[in-house]
Parts: C-alpha cells; structure tokens; sequence
C-alpha cells in the first residue's frame, strides 16, 4: 500500500514537471534556452539605441582626414590675390605650420567626382590625374604653405554644392576680416558673372550682406586695368573709394590717369591715399590743392614694397599705418624703435 502510495507520488510530480515545460513560451516559466532566446530581441533593440545615441552625438561631425597636398587644388571661387602670398603675415604663418609639422587648424575641402573636368589640375591629363582630388572651400593660404613644404594637409571634408562651397568660403573670410575689398569683389563678381546668383540683392540676401556693402566690393573689382595698376596692390583699393573711382572710369578717365601719372613721376612712394587723391581731382589746381592738403606724410617700405605710412594732421594727430596685419615679431621691433625714437628727445 505504501509502495503503491509512492509511486502515485513520483507521477504526479513527473506530471506536472512536465505540464510546466510544456506552457507557452510567454509564461513566467520561461528560463534556460527559452529565456536566451526570447531576450535577444530586447538585447538588439538596446544596441540598436546605443548606436541611434552616439550616432546623434556626432551629428553634423565631419571626417577629418590627412591628405597628400598635391591632391588638394585652389577653388574656382578662389579670392587670393598673388600678393597675398608674398606677405610677411604670409611668411610667418608658412614658418609657423613649418615648425609644428603641419597645420594645427584643418582647412575644409570637398571632393570632387573622377571623372570630373575639375578633378584635372592645369597642364595634366585626366590619364594622369590622381583618383581622388579635393577643392577648397576654404584655408587656401595654409594650403599653399603645406604644399610648398612638402607636408600633408589636415582636412575637413563635406560634400557641397557650387552655392554651399561659395556661402561658407564667404562666411569663413568675412568672420576672419582677412579679405580687402577688392579681393571680395572679385569674388562676389565672378559669383554674379558664372551665374551662380541671379541677381547682387539674391547674393547679399544669401550671404547675410549689406547689398550695399556687396555692390562697392563689385564696383572696385570692375575698376578698368587702368585704375589699378597704378597702386602698388589691388588690396591698397578701400571701400569708400567705389564709387568715385567708377565715376572716373565712365566720365574722366583719361584726365585722371594723366593727373595721377605725372604725380607717380615725381614720387614713385605715393601713398594709395595720395594716388586716390590724384586720381578723382577735378582739374590740375584741384588736384594740387588735395595732393598737398596733407604733406606731412611718409611712407613705410619693405624690400621695395610699400607696407604702410605715417600720416599727420591738426585734427587726427600723428597716425603709423600698416596695410597689413604685421607678424608678432615685426610689430614688437616697430614698437620698440619707435620707443627708441622717442627716447631721444
């Protein structure tokens, strides 16, 4: 009786064991096996949202890439005058890249299609030419200091429209006040002249300018030949003087040129404000009167070149002008020498 007992026992524990195992997956019973299985899907939904996460967190987050210089070309929206090259500012920053090894600060690029004509550099063969070129969009000058180096190029690299490239070229030169006028206008006009704008009011309004501002940058980029060749630099024309200087250029030209020619004979260190000032006199007495409304003016040359002057006046004092940003060091010496001057009085 009592085996008999037992045994009833053993099965109806072995029964509900197996009623147990047997229950659908989605009961509280599930474990081992069953549990691993029906927990992936939670698990992969989990990475998924730590990759969504940190996918977000590098949102709008560019590539930043070492590339060969020579694979790297100058924008055809590029805006450097030559001169601009030749700069001790220029010297300096080519000197700075040179010691640390390259440039600290990336320049941005994008590339540009094989295939492309534009992925041709002058005087190669599309044969020739690398698999892969980049355009600037903006760090033309730390560029141009990599390649002459023999360095590599950090970059930053987006893929852009011709208007992408030219707003943030524009926006990058104007944040850095390094750009002269003319060599905005020049800019602005070839922008206007390929198409890229429909209309000066279209670009200002895309650029975030005063048309105003991008109408006077035009108007010294349009200036005949001329005009600008009688100042040392293009870069020596200054806003304020668009739009007598395109008054000369429609209405007086040639008694302008021949005021300011005479002038540049007799001094060949003429200052650009004393070249404007022969430029727009109305007639040889005029234009006397204005070349020496200020005589007590010097100009500041380097190898030849002039870089700046020291003007006077009974209303604004005494006045040293660079045209140019000088490097730490220079502006240092000038101070101290002129410091030494002053010491001796």
């Amino acid at each position: 009786m009592r085996k008999r007992t037992w045994e009833k026992t053993e099965a109806a524990i072995a029964a509900l064991a197996s009623a147990e195992n047997e229950e659908p997956p989605t009961s509280r019973g599930r474990s081992g096996i069953v549990r691993y299985m029906f927990d992936l899907p939670e698990q992969a939904r989990q990475e998924r949202d730590a990759l969504v996460a940190a996918a977000n967190r590098l949102n709008g987050a560019l590539p930043v890439r070492t590339l060969d210089a020579s694979c790297v070309h100058a924008s055809s929206w590029a805006n450097r005058h030559s001169s601009a090259f030749l700069s001790q500012e220029y010297v300096a920053l080519k000197e700075e890249i040179r010691s640390s090894g390259g440039n600290v600060q990336p320049i941005k690029v994008r590339p540009i299609p094989v295939g492309s004509p534009r992925a041709v550099l002058p005087g190669a063969t599309e044969a020739a030419a690398p698999a892969q070129q980049y355009e600037i969009v903006y760090g033309h000058r730390r560029h141009r200091a990599c390649l002459e180096l023999g360095l590599p190029v950090l970059t930053l690299i987006e893929d852009l429209s011709d208007a992408q490239l030219f707003a943030q070229m524009d926006r990058e030169n104007r944040q850095r006040e390094d750009l002269s006028p003319w060599e905005q206008g020049v800019m602005y006009d070839r922008a206007l002249q390929e198409g890229l704008f429909p209309s000066m009011r279209q670009l200002a309004e895309t650029l975030g300018c005063n048309t105003a501002t991008v109408s006077r940058a035009v108007a010294l980029a349009r200036l005949p030949d001329e005009i600008v060749v009688l100042f040392a630099s293009p870069m020596d024309l200054q806003t304020r003087w668009a739009a007598p200087l395109t008054k000369l250029a429609s209405e007086g030209l040639q008694v302008g040129l021949e005021q300011a020619r005479t002038r540049l004979k007799g001094n060949p260190r003429m200052t650009p404000s004393e070249i404007f000032a022969a430029l727009t006199a109305t007639d040889s007495a005029a234009g006397n009167r204005r070349f020496n409304a200020n005589p007590e003016t010097s100009t500041l040359c380097l190898g030849g070149r002039r870089i700046g002057e020291v003007l006077q006046d009974a209303k604004s004092g005494t006045t040293v002008r660079f045209y140019e940003k000088l490097p730490l060091p220079m502006f240092s010496a000038v101070a101290q020498g002129i410091q030494r001057a002053l010491d001796k009085f």
